[in-house]
């Protein structure tokens, strides 16, 4: 059989996709200063997003048709997916954030108007001066902020739980976790 060379640097799955977001994860968590966390959050947000364009290509056309409500090409394949898939709950918050910022603004779709996002840092201070500062990225939501690492680790979770359930999780060769 020809291999032919594809562009996804050897990622051949969306369980690879999975463990990708659990690196980017651990890298949000890790990450001390603004940018990398800015970063960090950006491609959480996109490999959680983009799971799922994995998914409807490693599907068969009945589980298609069941997970999406449509048939393989016709259009509206994702959000019927968002749409019959709650137990995907953050999925809706992550393809908006990761179209907004590889779009600079949803084009696609209805727009969550009470969702935005951010990064800030709380500095501690001591006898007048600065003695630490954390650095942290955040969802805000009708108003009140969370941790958007949370948001992400809910979705690996979830994501998790999708591909066991649905048979699509490709087990790993050991010592293939550096």
């Amino acid at each position: 059989m020809t291999r032919y060379p594809d562009k996804t640097f050897g990622l051949r799955s969306s369980t690879d996709l999975y463990l990708k977001l659990l690196f980017d994860i651990e890298r949000l968590r890790e990450a001390k200063h603004t940018k990398a966390i800015q970063y960090a959050a950006f491609d959480c947000a996109v490999t959680a997003s983009h799971i799922l364009d994995w998914v409807l290509h490693e599907l068969g056309d009945a589980g298609y048709l069941r997970l999406t409500g449509k048939a393989r090409g016709e259009k509206g394949a994702v959000a019927g997916f968002i749409k019959r898939n709650g137990a995907l709950g953050g999925l809706e918050y992550c393809r908006q954030i990761a179209n907004s910022v590889k779009h600079v603004k949803i084009t696609m779709g209805p727009v969550m108007e009470n969702m935005t996002t951010g990064s800030s840092s709380k500095l501690e201070w001591e006898d007048n001066r600065i003695v630490n500062v954390t650095s942290y990225a955040y969802i805000k939501i009708d108003g009140q902020k969370y941790p958007v690492v949370d948001l992400f680790s809910d979705m690996a979770d979830q994501w998790y739980l999708f591909l066991t359930t649905e048979g699509l999780w490709v087990e790993q060769p050991p010592g293939d976790d550096d």
